[in-house]
């Protein structure tokens, strides 16, 4: 059901209709490209970053080498946060709708994190008891899925978003 609004046109009120308040975000939808943009990113670093410590490190990976990890989650997230950081306070209150609304944009986040997860996993157990990539090779399927779906709104869209 469209949402009704007053507009005001010179000195009369009349009633407006919205449309496609029901079907889209409307404190959301003009940062919708800010947030896939930003998850693109984040998706690129990630990717980049895992494939990177599983060629590096080949069979033997130190303790040492958790730092790494962490400071590719660290270059992931942080982009996210100033994003998110900056969006207006209208649209940051409208971030909990995402999953309703933006159904592809939350699965392709949920990917990102689970990828994100598996490294500070195996940040985490390398710090611990090195020897083990097998978390780092569970972040690359995510990673690729997620991939998939940005690169399928990019070329759905058109014009690269």
């Amino acid at each position: 059901m469209p949402c009704v609004a007053s507009a005001r046109k010179g000195r009369s009120v009349r009633n407006v209709q919205i449309f496609g308040s029901t079907g889209t975000l409307t404190g959301v939808s003009g940062y919708d490209t800010r947030l896939w943009r930003v998850l693109d990113r984040a998706l690129l670093i990630l990717a980049v970053g895992t494939l990177g410590l599983l060629v590096g490190l080949g069979d033997s990976p130190r303790r040492a080498d958790s730092v790494l990890g962490l400071l590719i989650l660290a270059a992931a997230v942080l982009p996210i946060a100033v994003t998110v950081g900056r969006l207006p306070s209208h649209a940051r209150a409208r971030l909990r709708e995402l999953p309703r609304r933006r159904r592809l944009l939350t699965v392709t986040a949920f990917l990102a994190a689970c990828a994100a997860m598996c490294i500070a996993l195996w940040s985490l157990h390398n710090a611990l008891a090195p020897g083990t990539l097998a978390p780092l090779a569970l972040a690359v399927p995510a990673l690729a899925v997620a991939g998939v779906a940005t690169l399928g709104v990019r070329l759905a869209s058109g014009r690269g978003r």
